[in-house]
């Protein structure tokens, strides 16, 4: 078969890179369609709301929406939250769904969310509680007194399927 033009080659080409960006952006748009399952030991503060340690399911808030807004809901139903996320890339995609949290002291706020086998993950916005600790970090509290042994520490676990 012979191609007797260039504005030919160049619709065909034009057509394959729009098939594959389409691709690309549907397999991303996914990432958080399957359920994240973890058991979360502690209490923890997600955009501002505060859950109880337990068993949690994390996905999409609709299933026929985006990885944007999130639902984080135990298993019993009582504890429910549904915060706003924005996207992270890494590298290296995780093995395991996994949740990342950042703890002062004995608050630990809910960070990143990764779905396994992706390297897009969410990351929630600070809550106002976080950022206050973060803020005392720097100077002084509101009370005056200065921070001390309060360091943002990483947690992570890993959940299951």
């Amino acid at each position: 078969m012979k191609i007797q033009f260039a504005g030919g080659l160049m619709k065909i080409s034009l057509l394959s890179a729009i098939v594959f960006v389409t691709a690309v952006t549907s397999a991303q748009g996914q990432s958080l369609a399957n359920k994240i399952r973890a058991n979360i030991p502690f209490d923890f503060i997600v955009a501002d709301k505060k859950l109880s340690s337990g068993k949690y399911s994390i996905g999409r808030a609709r299933r026929d929406s985006d990885d944007t807004v999130l639902s984080i809901l135990d298993v019993d139903g009582s504890s429910r939250a549904i915060p706003f996320s924005s996207s992270v890339q890494t590298l290296q995609a995780k093995d395991k769904g996994t949740l990342v949290f950042h703890r002062y002291g004995d608050q630990y706020f809910l960070f990143q969310v990764w779905p396994a086998g992706e390297t897009t993950g969410r990351q929630f916005y600070l809550s106002q509680s976080e950022r206050d600790i973060q803020s005392n970090l720097h100077g002084k509290s509101s009370t005056g007194k200065i921070a001390e042994n309060l360091a943002v520490e990483t947690v992570v676990i890993v959940g299951v399927l």
